[in-house]
């Protein structure tokens, strides 16, 4: 996954994956990677960060709000191949965050298509 190793816990894309991931898999990846602090609303505590992930508010969308890279903010949604985990995300300019529900709710079914879609390929 491009950008997963280093801030994976900073992106609606990496916090896609990460929540898709059962507790081993995450915890591993957690404790092998640090939390950088990339920006100032970058989540850098471990407890606080699994909380947010096992109960994201626009479940299952995940947000990134400005913690990645200031100006921007993302929702992302997972897609699977088999199971194996993805992430679909859009970003936006900080200005436009009140659309993030309204693309979450336009995320989910292009999702569901994504991951039949793959199901379907070998």
């Amino acid at each position: 996954w491009v950008g997963f190793e280093d801030a994976g816990h900073a992106t609606a894309l990496g916090k896609s994956v990460l929540r898709e991931l059962d507790e081993e898999a995450r915890r591993e990846y957690l404790s092998r990677h640090h939390l950088a602090d990339l920006t100032p609303r970058t989540i850098t505590s471990l407890p606080e960060l699994l909380r947010r992930l096992d109960a994201p508010p626009l479940a299952p969308a995940v947000t990134d709000l400005e913690e990645y890279a200031l100006g921007t903010v993302c929702v992302a949604v997972p897609v699977y191949r088999g199971d194996t985990p993805g992430s679909l995300g859009v970003s936006l300019p900080v200005e436009r965050r009140d659309r993030i529900q309204e693309i979450r709710s336009q995320l989910l079914p292009i999702a569901s298509r994504v991951t039949r879609g793959m199901s379907l390929t070998i």
